[in-house]
């Protein structure tokens, strides 16, 4: 019998999971595997217990939010794993999930990996790090991973807007450079994400239009510092929340971004801090994920074959 690992974040989104589990569990047995079940336990477990013990297994599932899913995602990179993987939305915002189409609810998203079929979706790569859909560095970046679990579990968004009213008063820009084959320049920046998705931040459409999770490419903003002049604040956010063109909103798709600066400079990955640089790459590793899903969006180019069959024990089987 094929082996399952079931990972889960038993705190992500108001703990919801815990009320659900049973259900979750009742569809996974469905796939017919031998099945073992892991609650996290803090930061980084998740990466950790997958990059030592994946290689066990033929099929991972997740269920958590963007955080839970960016750990064991970087697991799976770190060990060179390309097994299927299922994710059942957990958390406050799954903005991963909202542009894959996953359901909503845990059941369904659960059915849905056993009713699925491989979808092979890009990873980012930031520097030694990885990433499933954002990078970014800014204005508002470190509001997810200042707001405490509980918060997050009891207002929701409203921790998020809570937070975020804080940085306000604070903001800071920074001076760097940024190279790519398509475009390059420099300049002082409020704000800049290099995404993967359809939403960030619980916002829809704010990464641009025609976006595709496995053509080889992110989707890069970049936006600059307008000084003293305060009417272009609304401007520019309404320019950026509507995908209109701004003078100081920089946008292009690239596979590989350089960004240079002249001091430390803090980034997160997936909502979690990730470290602060002077000096990084951000890469594209295409058709790094195979996740499974049931409804391929429209947006999605690549499909899978012709008459693919849902997941079943034969599809797991490992080469020899």
């Amino acid at each position: 019998m094929k082996k399952l690992l079931f990972i889960y974040n038993p705190r992500a989104g108001k703990s919801a999971i815990r009320g659900n589990l049973s259900v979750i569990l009742e569809e996974l047995q469905n796939l017919d595997c031998e099945m073992v079940v892991y609650p996290t336990r803090g930061a980084r477990d998740a990466i950790d217990f997958v990059e030592k013990e994946g290689h066990r297994f033929d099929l991972l599932v997740c269920c958590g939010g963007d955080g839970t899913l960016d750990e064991v995602v970087t697991g799976m990179q770190k060990a060179e794993l390309s097994i299927p993987l299922g994710y059942i939305p957990a958390g406050s915002t799954n903005d991963f999930a909202y542009s894959l189409k996953i359901p909503k609810t845990m059941r369904m998203a659960a059915r849905a990996i056993v009713e699925g079929t491989v979808f092979p979706c890009d990873v980012g790569k930031l520097n030694d790090d990885y990433f499933v859909y954002v990078a970014a560095f800014g204005v508002f970046t470190d509001v997810s991973y200042k707001t405490s679990q509980e918060w997050k579990n009891a207002l929701g968004h409203l921790a998020y807007l809570l937070e975020g009213a804080r940085s306000l008063s604070n903001v800071k820009s920074w001076q760097m450079s940024f190279e790519s084959e398509e475009c390059s320049g420099e300049g002082k920046f409020l704000y800049g994400m290099i995404t993967n998705s359809d939403s960030v931040g619980g916002l829809k459409g704010i990464t641009g239009r025609d976006v595709t999770l496995n053509d080889g490419v992110f989707e890069v903003t970049l936006i600059r510092d307008p000084g003293a002049n305060i009417i272009e604040w609304p401007l520019m956010i309404n320019a950026l929340l509507q995908g209109e063109k701004h003078s100081h909103i920089i946008s292009f798709k690239t596979g590989r971004v350089k960004f240079i600066s002249e001091e430390e400079v803090p980034w997160t990955r997936d909502g979690e801090y990730g470290g602060t640089h002077r000096e990084l790459i951000i890469e594209n590793i295409p058709h790094a994920l195979p996740i499974l899903l049931s409804e391929h969006p429209e947006n999605l180019s690549v499909l899978p074959e012709e008459g693919a069959e849902p997941v079943q024990e034969k599809d797991l089987e490992k080469e020899d």
